[in-house]
């Protein structure tokens, strides 16, 4: 015997566990996204950040680069410069914090939310907004350059000296083994401390 109804009512019941599974499984995201961002803007603070990049090769985006660097010198403030060349971490960081799979560049943040690109900002100065925003870092030894780094807010490792290799006595031999330096990056860089 064909009974409908009860086939209708168990079809209805599997789409209904399917659909709750996805609401948990989204609620689950929201969260996790929401304190990804509320860690960002803790981490954040008080501070102006730009995703940037230092590779040439596309002209624009490295024209829009040094353009939204223009305009935040401009406005004198002071900022800390994420560049995408040297670290791809903050390639994955800079596409979770726009939830977007396709990022531009330059991308600016203040306090930890999300300003906008280069056409954003660009709209933002030319009314008078950024300057509004950016009006309490503002300080006056913004456009001074750093007589450690020369301004590139980066310096060879200390412990390294640039090779990506620290050298250390293995405790069993008397030989010498050559780790990778956990102090640097892919470059044998580390962020300038006076900047």
């Amino acid at each position: 015997m064909n009974f409908p109804v009860e086939d209708n009512a168990l079809s209805m019941s599997t789409r209904q566990i399917g659909w709750e599974k996805r609401k948990r499984v989204k609620e689950a995201i929201t969260a996790t996204a929401t304190t990804a961002v509320v860690a960002y803007v803790e981490r954040e603070k008080g501070r102006v950040v730009l995703y940037t990049t230092s590779l040439g090769i596309v002209r624009e985006t490295f024209t829009n680069c040094m353009k939204m660097k223009q305009m935040l010198w401009t406005n004198m403030v002071k900022y800390d410069e994420a560049d995408l060349f040297r670290d791809t971490e903050l390639q994955t960081e800079l596409r979770d914090r726009t939830n977007s799979e396709v990022v531009t560049l330059p991308q600016l943040f203040v306090d930890g939310q999300y300003i906008g690109g280069v056409d954003t900002v660009e709209r933002l100065n030319e009314s008078g907004e950024l300057r509004r925003i950016l009006e309490p870092y503002q300080c006056k030894d913004a456009c001074a350059v750093c007589t450690y780094c020369g301004g590139f807010q980066r310096l060879l490792c200390p412990i390294c000296h640039g090779s990506k290799r620290s050298v250390h006595r293995n405790e069993f031999t008397v030989e010498f083994v050559a780790l990778k330096c956990a102090k640097c990056d892919v470059f044998g860089m580390i962020r300038c401390p006076h900047c």
